[in-house]
């Protein structure tokens, strides 16, 4: 993949107010100096990340608001663990931010629960300590740092497991919110809302049901050009995914968006801030041009 950055986007990226590592000025500066044309910050469940930079305009550029929604789960639905992506909204909507915030308060209980549920299960972990490490919103990586600090050698690979779906410390999202809720929230706000990297859910069992309930639901972007494969996200596994959903895209009539789902050096060891340049900055405008 090449190593120039002009006219590419980086729609996926994450700061310490959520699972992030950076503050949010340096993520952007860091696409600045790349030479990147349009980024967004999409931080889980708020958009704390947007209100510390104080302006996404009048960058050096071009920012579009967005956030990462964490879906109640819909076995049925396809929905197991699922993410949804809202760009192009009004940073300011007042049902946008009071809906997001009481998200946010259900996230932090069932990582309260999670947390409990790890220690039951054996491993050195407090809640007061989780706490301490997020300047946000809670995430699970900043579980895993909590036990890898207290028990060194432990296996990270492990710990993301036993937190999913059939893990021994999973706490099913039964009190979020619902996919449909969420593309009216991001909709009612004048924005579109896009289904987040189909590559890593890993407990959907049929990828076709979940592809076609986000369809009826309204969404009208997916995430193609993203690391599908996290062991391999530059390479020809990610590749090969990328062509993939690059059909199934056109086939819903979706606008095929991407970004690297940056967090940092220790929770993202393999992806490189402003090293993505497989999505082009056109599918901006052709995003924000669904919109209602």
């Amino acid at each position: 993949m090449a190593e120039v950055s002009n006219g590419r986007a980086n729609l996926h990226l994450h700061t310490i107010f959520s699972d992030g590592e950076l503050e949010p000025a340096q993520v952007v500066e860091a696409h600045v100096a790349a030479g990147f044309t349009a980024i967004a910050l999409t931080d889980h469940d708020t958009l704390a990340g947007i209100d510390a930079l104080g302006r996404l305009e009048g960058r050096r550029l071009r920012m579009i608001a967005g956030v990462e929604l964490s879906i109640e789960d819909e076995p049925r639905r396809g929905l197991v663990d699922v993410h949804l992506l809202g760009y192009g909204f009004t940073v300011g909507d007042r049902r946008l931010r009071r809906r997001l915030h009481e998200a946010s308060e259900a996230r932090e209980a069932q990582k309260v629960e999670t947390v409990h549920r790890l220690a039951a299960a054996g491993f050195k972990v407090t809640w007061d300590d989780v706490r301490v490490r997020a300047r946000g919103n809670v995430g699970k990586p900043h579980i895993v740092a909590s036990i890898e600090a207290s028990q060194p050698g432990v296996v990270r690979e492990e710990l993301y497991a036993a937190m999913g779906p059939g893990g021994a410390a999973h706490v099913p999202r039964t009190k979020e919110m619902s996919l449909d809720e969420g593309v009216d929230l991001i909709a009612t706000a004048g924005g579109v809302t896009v289904l987040a990297h189909p590559g890593v859910y890993r407990h959907v069992p049929d990828l076709e049901v979940l592809f076609r309930t986000c369809a009826v639901a309204g969404v009208l972007g997916l995430e193609v050009t993203y690391p599908q494969a996290p062991d391999d996200p530059y390479g020809p596994k990610s590749v090969a995914l990328m062509e993939r959903f690059a059909k199934v895209a056109a086939s819903y009539g979706w606008v095929a968006t991407g970004g690297d789902d940056f967090h940092g050096p220790q929770v993202t060891p393999l992806i490189r801030l402003a090293g993505w340049t497989a999505t082009p900055a056109t599918c901006v405008d052709e995003l924000l041009a669904r919109r209602s």
